[in-house]
This record gives structure tokens, C-alpha cells and sequence, in this order.
């Protein structure tokens, strides 16, 4: 059976039909991400996905997660955005044994399907997720292997809220600064602490 690697991010981008190839053009390289599909249509409509802008116009959200040892509990913050303002802020305590060892990326997982979950019951039709840990994004979009608990439950109900909205991700860098991802890390970390 035939199988089309198609690479977003390497050394080289582009669809490749050999997994040697491809793997010397993405080991080593710094946030490669590739895919592979049964089909080339598959892998060209993987590389054409649209790229989202920094830009505010729209709803998005600032997620962000936090973790108290002490209390074995994590937390989640979220700020929606609706054109560049604050229109809601969310900041959830969890300590769901199952996830406790995923520490603040439980709560930042919980925060992500919370914003999708805020989108969907206000009837908007798309969101953008701003978020500082790659696997919000890699896993809700498959670009991640659900091997522990916390991402097989992540993306399962990923794929449940999101069904009938369009989600759209942007990398943000934790603790560099930017307001709004430090405000969902400060709700996160008083949700930790309740």
C-alpha cells in the first residue's frame, strides 16, 4: 500500500513518497511536522490548511494550565477575546486522579476543550486557540500520537465539541510577556490553588 509523507515543516516541505526521505528531511530539524496518508489529495489538503494570522478580528481565546503539587490539583485559565477585547474569563480547578500526573498540561487541555466548549454553547461558527504548549494544537489535529490518558482524552473530546465549529491555532510563547496568555496563566495558576 502506497504512502504520500507530506512535510509542513523540515529541512525541505512538500509531499514525498518514501519514508527515508522524508525522515532525513525532518529528524533533527526544530518543530518539523509532517503526516502521512493513504492518498496524495489527502497529503496536499494537509500542506494547504490554512494558516491563521495573529491578527484579533473574530473570537479567540488565550489558554493557558497550572499545577499545585501540594494540593494534587491542576488548573485552567481561559480569556476569550471578541475583536481584540475581553469578553469572558473562565478559571476551573481540576484534580481528576487520571490526569494528575500530566500536571499543568491537564489543566492546559481543559482549558482548550473549554474555550471550544464557550465558542460552540454561544453559537459562534469558528474560534481561534492561542496557546504555549504544542500539544494543543498537535494533538486536537492528529500531527501527535494520544499515548498517555490525558491526550487520548483530549483529542476524543476534541473531535466531540468541535464538530459543527471551525478551530484554528496559534503558537504563542509561555511567560514571554504577551497580556493575554499571561492572564489565562494567572487564572490558571488561582484555579490550582483554590
Amino acid at each position: 500500500m502506497a504512502k504520500f509523507y507530506a512535510i509542513k515543516v523540515g529541512k525541505k516541505t512538500g509531499i514525498f513518497t518514501t519514508w527515508e526521505e522524508t525522515s532525513r528531511l525532518v529528524k533533527g530539524y526544530p518543530g518539523a511536522k509532517y503526516k502521512s496518508f493513504p492518498t496524495k489529495a489527502e497529503a496536499q489538503n494537509y500542506l494547504e490548511a490554512p494558516k491563521v494570522t495573529d491578527d484579533f478580528s473574530g473570537y479567540s481565546a488565550f489558554v493557558d494550565g497550572s499545577f499545585n503539587k501540594g494540593k494534587q490539583q491542576y488548573g485552567s485559565g481561559v480569556v476569550i477575546l471578541n475583536n481584540g477585547e475581553v469578553v469572558d474569563e473562565l478559571s476551573i480547578p481540576g484534580n481528576d486522579a487520571t490526569f494528575l500526573d500530566s500536571f499543568q498540561i491537564a489543566g492546559e487541555v481543559i482549558a482548550s476543550l473549554e474555550a471550544v466548549k464557550w465558542a460552540v454553547d454561544h453559537q459562534l461558527d469558528k474560534i481561534i486557540i492561542h496557546y504555549d504548549y504544542q500539544g494543543i494544537e498537535s494533538w486536537a489535529v492528529g500531527d501527535w500520537k494520544t499515548n498517555k490518558p490525558i491526550s487520548q482524552f483530549y483529542k476524543k473530546e476534541f473531535d466531540q465539541v468541535s464538530r459543527n465549529i471551525s478551530v484554528s491555532f496559534v503558537k504563542v510563547k509561555g511567560h514571554s510577556g504577551d497580556k493575554y496568555n499571561d492572564r489565562a496563566d494567572y487564572l490558571a495558576g488561582m484555579a490550582a490553588n483554590a
